[in-house]
C-alpha cells in the first residue's frame, strides 16, 4: 500500500527541504527506506540525512524500524550548542 507521509524537517535540513513536505512511500517500509527516498530527492542532503534522528509519535525510532502507518515523521539533524 502506497501512502502519503507527512514529514517535518528541522534546523539544517531546511537548507535542503521545505519545513513541511509529503512523500509517497510504499508501506510497510523501514525508516531507512524513507531516508533513501529523500536522498534521491536531494543527494546534497545525504550526509545530514545519514546522521539525523527520526521521531514518530513523540519518541525517537531507529532507522531500521518498520513504518506501517501514515503517522507524521519528524527529522531532526544533529546540532551543536554551547
Amino acid at each position: 500500500m502506497e501512502t502519503q507521509i507527512q514529514i517535518t524537517c528541522f534546523a539544517g535540513l531546511r537548507k535542503f527541504f521545505a519545513p513541511q513536505m509529503e512523500v509517497q512511500l510504499k508501506l510497510p517500509a523501514s525508516y531507512q527506506s524513507l531516508i533513501q527516498k529523500l536522498k534521491k530527492l536531494n543527494p546534497e542532503a545525504s550526509e545530514i540525512l545519514d546522521n539525523c534522528r527520526i521521531a514518530v509519535n513523540e519518541k525517537f525510532v531507529p532507522h531500521n524500524e518498520v513504518k506501517t502507518g501514515d503517522e507524521p515523521v519528524y527529522l531532526i539533524p544533529p546540532s551543536s550548542g554551547g
